[in-house]
């Protein structure tokens, strides 16, 4: 790197240097083991499944993010295809290229599959700024579905790029519908501010923000 191009990484490593200390106030949270039996049979969860936006603020057990989280993207085999674990959903060529990122009222963390835990990314709040609706920022979770486009080095038309990373995304929030539908949770997946979230992520040039999914407890009527 010569010293121009160093110049102009500065307001960018100095815009980075707060989120980056805020996470350190962060400790990754080792998830518990999935419960990956029970539930309601598949075709009752279908029936069930629906958009429900009135959600209660009651925080979810950590056995339920477990559960949840490994349901939407979690390691379901140590071999997959191209050499990469399978996971419960697919994706194109298995470049796993989306990341689920998840608004917690402590802060926000990156789920990582393979040891099946949340790695701290900021000590914020950011759950009122994850959706265009206020109450998505009273529900106690909000999940971020991410993009690395850097992923698809091998497939260099746009449009098909677009379209897998979609298709990806929806199997994801198929599966978190499913698993709540299962467990009679709330689940909301809608579109947020992508620009303005992603910049507050202080996400790579190659990352996107797609879609965000609330869920909760059904708010009581």
């Amino acid at each position: 790197m010569n010293r121009r191009t160093w110049m102009k990484s500065l307001p960018a490593l100095a815009a980075l240097a707060p989120r980056a200390r805020a996470a350190e106030q962060l400790a990754p949270i080792a998830l518990p083991k999935p419960q990956t039996e029970g539930g309601k049979p598949l075709m009752q969860a279908i029936m069930q499944r629906r958009t429900t936006r009135e959600i209660a603020p009651d925080k979810l057990p950590l056995q339920t993010v477990s559960n949840l989280l490994w349901a939407a993207f979690g390691v379901n085999r140590t071999e997959g295809p191209m050499g990469r674990p399978g996971r419960t959903a697919p994706s194109a060529m298995n470049l796993q290229e989306i990341e689920i990122y998840v608004a917690l009222p402590e802060g926000v963390y990156r789920y990582e599959a393979v040891p099946h835990r949340l790695a701290p990314v900021m000590a914020e709040d950011i759950r009122p700024k994850v959706g265009r609706r206020p109450a998505v920022g009273q529900a106690p979770m909000s999940l971020i579905y991410v993009t690395d486009m850097s992923k698809f080095a091998k497939v260099q038309q746009p449009e098909m790029q677009i379209g897998f990373t979609n298709a990806d995304v929806g199997f994801i929030a198929q599966n978190v519908y499913l698993y709540c539908a299962s467990e009679g949770l709330a689940s909301w997946f809608h579109t947020p501010d992508r620009e303005a979230l992603g910049k507050l992520l202080g996400l790579s040039g190659q990352q996107r923000v797609l879609y965000a999914h609330t869920v909760g407890y059904p708010a009581k009527k």
